[in-house]
């Protein structure tokens, strides 16, 4: 599922209650936390991930209220590598389920864990199993 796609698109409560627009996706670590809707009456509220259903058919079942605090998936973004070599914008994340799998930076896939994402996008150049696994080889060896 791309992100991008879900972005003002509309979702219907399961029961056939109010239906809304989804104003932003919201997320943690590496899964998405939840969406930012607004009924036509502009009220929004927010749906948590594991009450929403994203098919053919987006549907929600419950909305709660919002964390606090919320980081929403901004696309559009600069990004950056670490050196501070300018990559391109953030075109799209792709995501399986709520997982949060990879990031569209320039043209080019990235693994959405290797991101640190704020006002700006920078690309780490190792993912962090990489440099756990060379902290904690070097904490045997030099131990």
């Amino acid at each position: 599922m791309k992100i991008s796609r879900l972005y003002g698109s509309r979702i219907e409560r399961a029961d056939g209650g109010a239906d809304g627009v989804i104003l932003a996706v919201t997320y943690e670590g590496t899964d998405i936390s939840g969406l930012i809707i607004a009924d036509d009456n502009q009220r929004e509220a927010f749906v948590p991930a594991d009450g929403a259903t994203f098919g053919r058919k987006l549907t929600y079942s419950r909305t709660a209220k919002k964390p606090v605090p919320c980081a929403v998936l901004r696309l559009g973004r600069a990004a950056f590598t670490e050196a501070g070599e300018f990559l391109g914008y953030l075109e799209d994340v792709s995501a399986k389920g709520i997982e949060l799998e990879s990031a569209k930076i320039g043209g080019k896939r990235y693994e959405f864990s290797r991101l640190v994402l704020g006002d700006i996008v920078i690309v780490r150049g190792r993912s962090l199993a990489e440099i756990a696994a060379r902290d904690m080889f070097i904490g045997a060896v030099c131990g």
